[in-house]
């Protein structure tokens, strides 16, 4: 008996012109459909596919074809391949974040099948129920998922030729922070679940196998807990890998953990640290982030090797129009290696979104717009048609060559050459994104 086939695809973004993003490859790859892959029964056959470096297999004929996208631009393309898909016979499946978030009636046009929630529990269900001839148009999650049973992910679903060296892995599930623009938090309702540490390292040592070192642990927040980070990074330094992640600025409290984390591996970690502005702060209920202490927080990090990252809001409430030269300075003196900047994004499905709602504040429904490089929203201090000139013009200004140079020169992290040339590749990649209006980081 023939197996059904199963094609599972992660879309790319949007440019501004609204075509899709291809590029030679896909650098730092999810985790999603790994991990469907994974938990997908015996009986069916699956094929993987990151649509932002490897060619869709249009001539082939798939029973099933599911995807998976964070939200905004990646969302209207996971809505355009729905159609594509859908004309050609196939059962469309569509889940992930902004499927659960955003309303049905957005989605129901373009898709055979909803999945809302995580999908270890969801998933499985509809596949049962396609071997049956029971197919729902709905799945809702019913259990929230035992991290603590997840397989090792298919990671030889990756077709290497159209991949870069990182490999996702993933250690905790969720944040437990309030901050009310995250779709994240709103997603996992603020869980924060940790997977045992000896499966973690069961999954490191099969991304090893795939034929690298260097692994991307895909964790929303991986530093909240400092006894599972003990646990898990002194298990992680006999496996001699690199890694990076997302990480909060507790860490710079603990000198012991920055130590143990450059001793596992770790050399770039990414924090949120969203503004410099304290009131803008309180605005999304993060005032525990300090900007007070931020350069010193750096600083510190840096003296243990690690290379430091940065994602940031413009366009909060405590803004005007000085936040542009505010966050440039503050971004040059210190010295920031990978500075990543959005424009406050009210994504439907969170707290913030009905905040701007009830305010009426929301004056653009694209979602298309959604990815941060966009002003979808009438600011406080300033017009939204200067909110997003003064994003783009201090993204330029930021990824010039002479600036990326000097952010880069002297950095304390004092990275060995491999990672430098990997830090410096992405800042020129961002560079080129930038020039074409794409906004770093959505793919």
């Amino acid at each position: 008996m023939t197996k059904p086939r199963i094609l599972l695809i992660s879309p790319t973004g949007l440019d501004k012109n609204g075509k899709p993003i291809i590029q030679r490859k896909t650098y730092l790859p999810g985790l999603t459909m790994l991990q469907l892959a994974a938990i997908t029964p015996e009986n069916f056959e699956v094929t993987c596919v990151s649509e932002t470096s490897e060619p869709i297999p249009w001539d082939e004929d798939w029973d099933i074809v599911g995807m998976s996208a964070m939200g905004g631009a990646g969302l209207i393309r996971a809505y355009q391949l729905g159609d594509e898909f859908k004309k050609k016979g196939s059962l469309v499946v569509m889940g992930g974040i902004a499927i659960t978030l955003f309303d049905e009636e957005r989605t129901r046009p373009h898709t055979d099948v909803i999945i809302k929630g995580e999908a270890e529990d969801t998933w499985v269900r509809f596949l049962n129920d396609y071997l049956n001839k029971e197919v729902k148009p709905l799945y809702k999650m019913e259990a929230v998922p035992d991290v603590k049973t997840f397989p090792v992910p298919s990671y030889h679903k990756f077709n290497l030729k159209y991949y870069g060296f990182w490999r996702p892995v993933q250690a905790t599930r969720g944040c437990p922070f309030p901050c009310t623009f995250c779709s994240i938090s709103e997603f996992f309702k603020r869980s924060y679940r940790k997977r045992p540490v000896d499966q973690v390292i069961r999954d490191v040592r099969a991304a090893k196998a795939s034929g690298t070192k260097y692994i991307a642990f895909i964790d929303d927040n991986i530093g909240v807990d400092f006894n599972y980070c003990r646990e898990l990074w002194t298990a992680l330094i006999p496996e001699k890998i690199i890694w990076i992640s997302q990480c909060s600025l507790h860490i710079a409290k603990d000198d012991e953990m920055l130590k143990l984390a450059y001793q596992s591996g770790c050399r770039i970690l990414s924090f949120g640290i969203e503004t410099v502005n304290e009131v803008s702060l309180a605005q999304i209920e993060k005032e525990w982030n300090e900007p007070t202490k931020y350069e010193e927080a750096f600083a510190k990090i840096k003296s243990h090797g690690i290379e430091i990252s940065t994602e940031m809001i413009l366009g909060l409430d405590g803004d005007d129009e000085t936040v542009f030269e505010k966050t440039f300075d503050f971004l040059m003196r210190n010295k920031i290696a990978v500075p990543r900047m959005y424009i406050l994004t009210p994504v439907p499905g969170t707290p913030l979104h009905k905040q701007f709602m009830d305010e009426g504040r929301i004056f653009d429904h694209d979602i298309q717009k959604y990815v941060g490089g966009s002003a979808v929203f009438y600011p406080k201090n300033m017009t939204a048609q200067r909110l997003e000139e003064g994003y783009w013009q201090l993204y330029k200004k930021l990824y010039s060559t002479k600036n990326i140079l000097k952010r880069l020169n002297g950095n304390d992290a004092n990275l060995e050459l491999f990672m430098r040339l990997f830090v410096f590749g992405t800042n020129m990649t961002y560079r080129n994104h930038i020039n074409r209006g794409i906004t770093p980081g959505i793919v």
